[in-house]
């Protein structure tokens, strides 16, 4: 309460909510924002999806599969930042809001009226068409309801839709937007469909065996039990872990929020993503068992805390986790799942817990000692004749027992096969890997690139620059490596021009540009030697102009020139009638 005889500023209020993030809090402020659409919100995509090195940002709007739907402010304030890339958010919007709050619409097709102007304006004065940007506060103020954007498909989108976020302005914590009232609550169950059991050491036992077990679940209506049985023997140092999901029936994909573990009736673990910050996003390689995603794609949400697992998301967890059976009882195992609308999920089953058994009686896998033993807390350096790899502290979540093996050169590389253990660990910083070039030709030493070998033996450029023998580059994940090199320039395919072509009847140009390897650095295309806009789609490697002002009656010039990372360059050139 303000004392009598005392007033507050209007910027003193201001200045009160963006120092705490929020005044009112998110329950109070149902009304305070309004759609960001002019129809009802189905979701294709829900906040904290766990993903593959992400959780999901925010919500996925449908817009019916199409492009170009109206898309507008949610509540008074100004553009804070634009950004606009081939990948990720595309064409991406931050409005900042006087409650503490900051919206974000991605993957647009076009910004509106005075926003889209601007953002044109800095393009042709940067002359890029990428574009990263804060505004000073209250250069572009909106309304409540004002056109902002339509609807789109750009960036590293799967599909047409908006996606959109809500953030603490102070902090840049994403928050759930469906906690302020944006979707109607449903009351629809979350989803279980498997349980997974680990054993945690190797005198650890799951069913007998040292090996984790899946078990497919069965039920409905939030309750769930074990498919083919009710009762798992168990013995030692034991997790679990829970494969869940929203409901989703074509329309009500609301996310799940928390998990509950409880052995015996009592709270052992507890998780709940309410928020959360860029700087943890990667650590849902950490929450879910990684191998189990990169082998068959499943989301099995592991109720165990690495030692370098740094997410804020845990509520309680006792003993990071780690449940000890040692006696021969019987104890309940109860999961519990809550979604963004408070319904609630139930899966219990039972583990039959029994003391170690003798060695010769259990069938423990053996476990393979590596060639070096990385450490999570501290920096790890491996080192062979032609090869050298650094990780550095916390690029790991636990300590690894390294696997390094070589293989000779393949057919596409100048190099051996470096090996470097195995595609199943996640990495969750940056390493530095350089290997000997020492059979690259010198005058191909300014082209040449580490690449990584897939499965099926397919190469992928991961970048890097020779220097005194050796190729050096970063890299955020385990798998094979070598050496080879990049002497194609780009290709350039026109879509609907051609030399002399007269475009009267026609309101753009559309190129088809790609890479072989290294993949594509720049671009620049002109129109009568003076540069213009082209919008690069990345993932449909289409560039696109569209006519304005600066094509002129008559003959005009275009040139476009695409350089690829490894410095290979292509030009197209052809004159347009109009």
């Amino acid at each position: 309460m303000i004392p009598k005889g005392y007033r507050i500023s209007a910027l003193v209020v201001f200045l009160l909510i963006c120092e705490s993030g929020s005044m009112i809090g998110i329950e109070n402020q149902r009304n305070y924002f309004r759609s960001p659409v002019s129809y009802p919100i189905t979701l294709s995509g829900a906040f904290g999806e766990i993903r593959r090195n992400h959780f999901h940002s925010g919500i996925d709007i449908r817009t019916d599969g199409v492009q170009g739907k109206p898309v507008y402010a949610i509540a008074d304030g100004y553009v804070a930042r634009v950004f606009v890339a081939p990948g990720g958010f595309g064409k991406a919007l931050y409005i900042s809001h006087p409650n503490g709050y900051t919206s974000v619409y991605g993957h647009l097709k076009a910004f509106a009226g005075s926003i889209g102007k601007w953002v044109i304006s800095r393009q042709y004065r940067a002359e890029s068409f990428a574009l990263d940007t804060g505004i000073t506060a209250g250069a572009l103020k909106v309304k409540k309801g004002d056109l902002i954007a339509w609807s789109g498909n750009s960036g590293s989108s799967a599909g047409p839709h908006l996606h959109f976020e809500i953030r603490d302005t102070r902090t840049q914590e994403i928050v759930d937007p469906l906690d302020f009232g944006f979707m109607q609550p449903d009351k629809i169950q979350p989803k279980i469909t498997f349980v997974k059991i680990y054993p945690m050491n190797s005198v650890s036992m799951v069913n007998f065996t040292g090996n984790e077990l899946l078990i497919p679940v069965t039920g409905n209506n939030g309750k769930y039990r074990l498919k083919n049985t009710d009762t798992i023997p168990v013995t030692g140092a034991i997790t679990f872990g829970i494969e869940t999901s929203e409901n989703n029936d074509g329309s009500l994909k609301t996310g799940v929020h928390a998990i509950d573990l409880m052995v015996d009736g009592a709270l052992v673990f507890s998780q709940n993503i309410e928020r959360f910050s860029f700087t943890e996003t990667r650590y849902a390689n950490s929450l879910m068992d990684y191998p189990a995603f990169i082998r068959s794609k499943r989301k099995i949400q592991r109720s165990y805390i690495a030692p370098n697992n740094k997410l804020r998301i845990y509520k309680k967890a006792v003993n990071n986790g780690v449940v000890h059976f040692a006696d021969n009882r019987v104890h309940q195992i109860h999961y519990r799942v809550t979604d963004a609308f408070g319904n609630k999920s139930d899966c219990r089953f039972y583990v039959k817990s029994h003391p170690p058994a003798p060695l010769g009686g259990r069938n423990v896998p053996v476990e393979p000692r590596g060639v070096q033993q990385f450490s999570w807390k501290t920096g790890n350096r491996f080192e062979r004749e032609n090869i050298r790899f650094t990780v550095p502290g916390d690029a790991l979540y636990e300590d690894l027992s390294f696997d390094y093996r070589v293989s000779p050169q393949g057919p596409n590389t100048l190099s051996a096969i470096h090996h470097l253990h195995d595609q199943f660990v996640p990495l969750h910083t940056f390493c530095t890997l350089s290997i000997r070039a020492d059979r690259v030709p010198k005058h191909l030493q300014a082209k040449a690139i580490i690449v990584s070998i897939d499965p099926n033996g397919r190469i992928a450029s991961r970048g890097g620059v020779y220097n005194k023998g050796w190729i050096t580059t970063k890299i955020r994940e385990f798998g094979a490596f070598s050496i080879a090199v990049d002497t194609e320039p780009p290709v350039i395919r026109a879509v609907n021009i051609f030399p002399n072509k007269k475009v009267t009847r026609q309101t753009s140009v559309l190129i088809k540009i790609s890479d072989n390897l290294s993949g594509i650095k720049s671009y620049r295309g002109t129109l009568n030697g003076k540069w213009i806009l082209m919008d690069y789609d990345e993932k449909n490697r289409l560039l696109t102009y569209q006519f304005d002002e600066r094509i002129k009656p008559g003959k005009n010039l275009f040139l476009l020139t695409v350089t690829d990372a490894a410095g290979n360059a292509s030009r197209y050139e052809a004159a347009l009638i109009r």
